[in-house]
């Protein structure tokens, strides 16, 4: 079928002409297309019909990437829909996945042959991007890093509002390109009020022939539902209530506000309030409740958990009356259309994407939009400016005093140019260096969060569980994505360092948690635990602060299939398979499915000895007997009988306990094993790389722990292997045998050949570069997945 019949068959109408265009024609680099006429189905189907019918332009992963989730969640149930209309054009239809925090649809991570789309807000992909992965396993950043920059087609959504963000994109569009992908990938940036000189970055100039720009043409401006909507008009009012320094400290003038709303609600319509603080709206919505009568008042923000967010969320698009308090999270895509619309004073873009949501298709001959000024004496001010400044709340008054309406065309007659804003640049260096995930030796990490979100708007995310002893025990089920809640970085370390607080952080190397406070603060991404008895939250006002009230968790952990506790660097929970494997067995089982996703991606014949010979290799390291030792270690208090000692395993019918010395890391020993017999260059360096990085634990870096102990006779020693250590002879399940090999950790002294000269040298090397190194072992990691999941469910079989 054709892409027109294609269009109406999944959504039920024809497509317009840019819609049509975009189907056909090459990707774009900048899409550029009035509110309300579907540049969200113009880019997603087309994406679904290019690969329903195998264009090879198209990459097999549609990342889309929105500055707030509410947009996520609608975004993600508009693909819902559409691949389930159109499920019969594809052999596999494309998986659906929402990336926001805490457990999420990982389909595109665990199938990466698979066609996926990838919905996420721009703090969960971009971190990812930078191999800092917000909301999700240390350990696991490689492997979310590959599938993002090879085979993708990278969507910026509502770029107006991303900020630092944009820059960063552009940097990492230019450096795939640089530095070479195993899959081509494209990046494409779009917006109704789209400014594109965030995109000419020092490494993403311009070109001389200016952006690929997909705009409105001729034949859409003859449609009825275009003339509709760029023809709407909306009238221009200044409210007859202003907001000063009072009314942001101390709710001044809130009731006055809120009763001019009422006055100016028409029954059996909708009216949108949008204010620029979370504080503000809450006060806001409960002097509207006061007096709202039966009318009902909703409140909506970036503050609440999802389950209650979800349910706030179910106003937008009910019929009758209502009123609905909002925050920013409005501003754009949100597919909704208000009769009556109230707007504090904000910057002109963002002025723009709010009138958007009122007579958003012309519908209204008497939609009206109020606008609420805010009284600043200066920068200072900052209660009443913020999260905007002084100079873009002037500009933007100074165009709206002499506006009586702000319909499609009266913006459009607006010459507006942003001012020039510098924003910290991501360079190639610093993306090099954050390829390196060791942490350093007080288990932090390089901060990212300047490259992701403006700096006032970083963000945490808090969950609330009953801890009944004095700290949370360190197996603590890892939380869902419903019992998140974000909290700006500000005041999550403000609530840290409140005294009646109780507040944790987990320790991904020791695997504990521990306390946060005012000289232990959270940082930007992290996920914090905080004891429920300490409140901060209610279901109806979200994120409140210091304590209020009790808060109780969300109850149905069900609802995240993958629970599980958080991982630390000596876990290795796919161990645990319910039954004993053979290491000899688990390895064949490695290379059979590391040659079926080598065939299935078609990978260069280099690359797959590489990794079939990993994957042989990837886990003699268990034949060392602490690891042994481990295995056949009886639970405590268990009268089993133990395993054939004689047998060398790779995998156990339950949880045993701790090695016998910290931090003990297999593939360490493997990869040394390995290295004992190989001949020097660069395809032995691949091999050694792709062992030891095969958990994530162990990567450009080899050096000891501050809590292992050091052997008595000063050898050398990291992640519980000793210079010297011996692992026994091992035959394999082809009946070829290694020999007894004695390790030699050398390599973690810097210098000439070196562990990481030989990484950083694969790293730099132009036909290889980190997207293509992050991408082979990340495949020999998932092929170990797919074997241990395997064994897993032989094991459930019998």
């Amino acid at each position: 079928m054709g892409y027109r019949a294609f269009f109406e068959h999944v959504t039920g109408h024809a497509p317009y002409p840019y819609q049509q265009a975009l189907g056909e024609g090459a990707w774009p680099d900048l899409i550029d297309i009035p509110t309300g006429l579907g540049k969200t189905a113009a880019v997603g189907l087309a994406w679904l019909y290019r690969r329903s019918i195998g264009d090879p332009r198209t990459p097999r992963r549609l990342v889309w990437c929105l500055p707030m989730r509410s947009l996520v969640e609608q975004t993600h149930a508009n693909f819902k829909s559409w691949v389930e209309a159109a499920a019969s054009s594809f052999e596999t239809p494309p998986t659906v996945n929402m990336l926001m925090g805490g457990a999420q649809e990982l389909d595109w991570a665990t199938h990466p042959e698979r066609d996926a789309v990838i919905i996420g807000t721009q703090d969960m992909l971009i971190s990812r991007a930078l191999m800092r992965g917000y909301g999700m396993s240390r350990y696991a950043w490689p492997m979310h890093f590959a599938w993002l920059h090879n085979d993708a087609l990278w969507i910026f959504d509502e770029t107006q509002l991303m900020g630092v963000s944009v820059p960063t994109s552009a940097q990492l569009d230019a450096f795939r390109k640089a530095l070479g992908t195993a899959y081509p990938s494209h990046s494409v940036w779009m917006s109704a009020t789209l400014s594109d000189d965030l995109l000419n970055t020092v490494d993403h100039p311009a070109p001389d022939e200016g952006w690929r720009t997909h705009q409105l043409g001729a034949l859409d401006h003859e449609h009825d539902a275009v003339l509709m909507r760029t023809g709407a008009t909306k009238a221009l009012h200044k409210a007859s209530v202003t907001l000063d320094r009072d009314a942001a400290k101390k709710g001044k003038d809130l009731d006055a506000l809120a009763a001019s709303i009422i006055d100016e609600h028409i029954d059996d319509s909708l009216t949108l309030v949008v204010v620029n603080r979370v504080n503000r709206a809450q006060q806001l919505f409960e002097e509207l409740q006061k007096i709202a009568g039966e009318v009902p008042v909703t409140l909506l923000h970036s503050r609440f958990r999802g389950a209650d967010r979800r349910r706030h969320a179910e106003a937008l698009h009910q019929e009758g009356g209502r009123i609905i308090v909002a925050t920013q999270v409005i501003e754009a895509g949100v597919d909704i259309s208000a009769r009556t619309l109230f707007t504090e004073l904000a910057p002109w873009p963002s002025f723009v994407q709010r009138v958007g949501r009122c007579n958003r298709y012309g519908e209204f001959a008497d939609a009206r939009v109020f606008w609420i000024d805010l009284e600043a004496q200066n920068e200072k001010d900052g209660d009443v400016l913020l999260p905007y400044t002084f100079e873009e709340l002037n500009e933007a008054r100074a165009i709206l005093r002499d506006l009586d309406d702000v319909g499609p065309a009266s913006v459009s007659a607006i010459d507006w140019q942003p001012a020039q804003t510098i924003y910290p640049i991501l360079r190639r260096r610093d993306l090099l260096e954050l390829f390196d995930t060791t942490a350093d030796l007080s288990g932090n990490d390089l901060d990212v969060s300047r490259y992701i979100r403006d700096g006032d708007d970083t963000d945490v995310s808090f969950f609330w569980r009953e801890i009944a002893d004095e700290r949370p025990a360190d197996d603590l089920q890892a939380p869902n994505a419903d019992e998140l809640c974000r909290v700006s970085l500000g005041q999550a370390r403000d609530f840290a360092a409140n005294k009646k607080t109780s507040v944790w952080g987990f320790d991904t190397v020791d695997g504990c948690w521990r306390k946060l406070n005012k000289n232990n603060p959270p940082r930007s991404g992290d996920v914090v635990l905080v004891d429920a008895a300490s409140g901060g939250y209610t279901p109806e006002l979200g994120f409140v602060g210091p304590p209020k009230r009790k808060f109780e968790p969300v109850p149905d952990f069900s609802l995240n299939a993958a629970a599980s506790s958080l991982e630390d660097i000596a876990e290795d929970p796919r161990t645990y398979v319910g039954g004993w494997l053979t290491l000899a067995q688990h390895s064949a089982d490695v290379v059979d499915a590391t040659k079926d996703l080598a065939d299935t991606l078609q990978l260069p014949e280099q690359w797959q000895g590489w990794l079939k010979e990993a994957a042989r290799w990837h886990d003699v390291g268990k034949a060392h007997p602490v690891f042994q030792q481990m295995l056949l270690t009886p639970r405590k208090g268990s009268d089993e009988p133990p395993a054939n000692p004689n047998t060398l395993w790779a995998k156990s019918d339950h949880r045993r306990g701790k090695a016998s010395r910290p931090y003990f890391r297999h593939e360490l020993a493997s990869a040394l094993a390995y290295l004992a017999g190989a001949p020097p260059g660069r395809d032995t360096n691949a091999v050694a790389y792709l062992i030891a990085a095969h958990h994530g634990k162990v990567r450009l870096s080899i050096r000891s722990l501050p809590a292992e102990v050091p052997p008595e006779d000063g050898r050398l020693f990291a992640r519980g292997v000793h210079q010297g250590d011996a692992l026994p002879a091992i035959t394999f399940a082809d009946g070829s045998t290694l020999e007894a090999t004695t390790l030699d950790l050398s390599p973690m002294r810097l210098g000439p050949n070196s562990w990481l000269e030989r990484c950083l040298d694969l790293r730099d090397a132009p036909e290889l570069g980190p997207f293509r190194l992050a991408l082979l072992e990340s495949l020999l990691r998932l092929a170990d997945h797919r074997a241990s999941a395997l064994a897993d469910h032989d094991q459930e079989a019998r």
